[in-house]
């Protein structure tokens, strides 16, 4: 089971559809009780619809107010509302965001088209009232595996540079059950990618979400590599900082 299910192709904000292998939607055939966590403008928008129709004396205060909200509920429409379940594995719930972030690394010396990914997404998980953040890393790859020679990267040392900072992330596992969560959080779509867990927190998520330049430095047998972004989900990263922080 999995939280995000993978496809054939996708559409990058603002850009054309392009086929990669590397979509990530949730799946609603996969039988687990997770939701969208309603936005707070939505909530809005309906209590002043029914607040409009309850009587004329309203109308003429409410009108403008319920323009103004449809026109920032039409804005928000590409909002990413994080996914959020109990799981019923681990008796965690669970929070992660709605779409990953995905970087590449372009491999022309194996062929014209290959590139070594990097999904990222994070997640939180709260037992008992106690809330942890983790940031869950995969490294994939479209490339045949007989034309390498090289591995992908190790898990340590990993490094996000977010415009001038240097975040190194440390890694907790290759389980994300350990950390409290039962079903893979957006796996990548080929392969058997080993989820990496890395331990954060809020504030570490909410810069990377602001950030205007991410990128992630991994090695592989001491060759340092450049993961630049990709499939750029920060929106969702976002709204994950959002709710997390209560503001929805």
């Amino acid at each position: 089971m999995y939280i995000g299910q993978s496809a054939t192709h996708f559409t990058a904000p603002g850009g054309p559809r392009r086929r990669c292998d590397a979509t990530y939607s949730p799946d609603r055939r996969v039988p687990v009780l997770w939701r969208p966590v309603v936005s707070l403008h939505v909530r809005l928008v309906l209590l002043l619809l029914r607040l409009f129709h309850s009587g004329l004396r309203l109308r003429r205060v409410l009108a403008p107010a319920l323009t103004c909200m449809l026109m920032t509920g039409a804005a928000l429409a590409g909002d990413y509302p994080p996914l959020e379940y109990l799981d019923e594995d681990t008796g965690a719930t669970v929070t992660a965001v709605e779409a990953p972030l995905v970087f590449e690394y372009p491999r022309r010396d194996l062929a014209a088209n290959a590139h070594d990914y990097a999904t990222l997404a994070a997640a939180s998980v709260n037992r008992g009232g106690k809330v942890e953040y983790v940031l869950i890393v995969y490294f994939w790859s479209t490339v045949d595996p007989r034309l390498r020679r090289d591995t992908l990267p190790d898990p340590e040392p990993l490094v996000i540079q977010a415009d001038d900072r240097r975040i190194v992330l440390k890694l907790r596992g290759h389980s994300a059950h350990e950390a409290g969560i039962g079903l893979a959080v957006h796996a990548p779509p080929v392969g058997n990618a080993v989820p990496n867990v890395y331990g954060t927190d809020l504030a570490v998520v909410r810069f990377l979400a602001a950030a205007r330049h991410l990128a992630l430095v991994a090695e592989s047998s001491g060759t340092t590599s450049t993961y630049e972004l990709w499939d750029d989900r920060r929106p969702a990263l976002s709204a994950f900082v959002r709710h997390m922080s209560g503001a929805d």
